[in-house]
């Protein structure tokens, strides 16, 4: 029975060793949160996947070939994904209030990397904000301040 569970997990974490999955965690499921929000629109620009990086790089301070391996690693699971509810648990049970917030920046940021947002982005973002208990005021304020450039 335990080794079936134990299959079962490594399965789960394509066979990679668990202090690795631990340490990615947190960067896999928010890359593939930041994936999912440039795809919502059906397009994912250049624009978008440019911020995406930037994002990885300068939060997560990874290299180019680590934010490859991330970048892969987040499509494939997103791909996979039914809904975002596995990527927004995650970040939930390991972000602070100011943790979910930033990430919460950032998918609006990557919506409006291309210049403007579109509904399916909106409801995209709003839907990961609820999950990820940010409130209503306070993603608005952040989607304002990605419509303006700021921070």
């Amino acid at each position: 029975m335990i080794s079936s569970i134990e299959n079962f997990l490594n399965d789960l974490f394509d066979g990679q060793p668990k202090q690795i999955v631990d340490e990615d965690e947190e960067r896999v499921a928010s890359a593939a949160l930041l994936v999912h929000c440039a795809n919502a629109d059906g397009i994912k620009s250049s624009a978008e996947d440019a911020k995406l990086r930037q994002i990885l790089s300068e939060h997560f301070k990874l290299s180019n070939s680590e934010i490859e391996r991330i970048v892969k690693t987040a499509e494939q699971r997103e791909a996979d994904a039914v809904d975002i509810h596995r990527f927004t648990r995650i970040l939930h049970q390991r972000l602070d209030r100011e943790g979910r917030q930033r990430m919460v920046k950032w998918l609006w940021e990557v919506a409006n990397a291309d210049g403007s947002i579109v509904s399916d982005e909106k409801h995209t973002v709003a839907l990961a904000a609820q999950l990820l208990d940010v409130e209503i005021r306070d993603s608005v304020a952040l989607r304002q301040a990605a419509e303006r450039g700021g921070n």
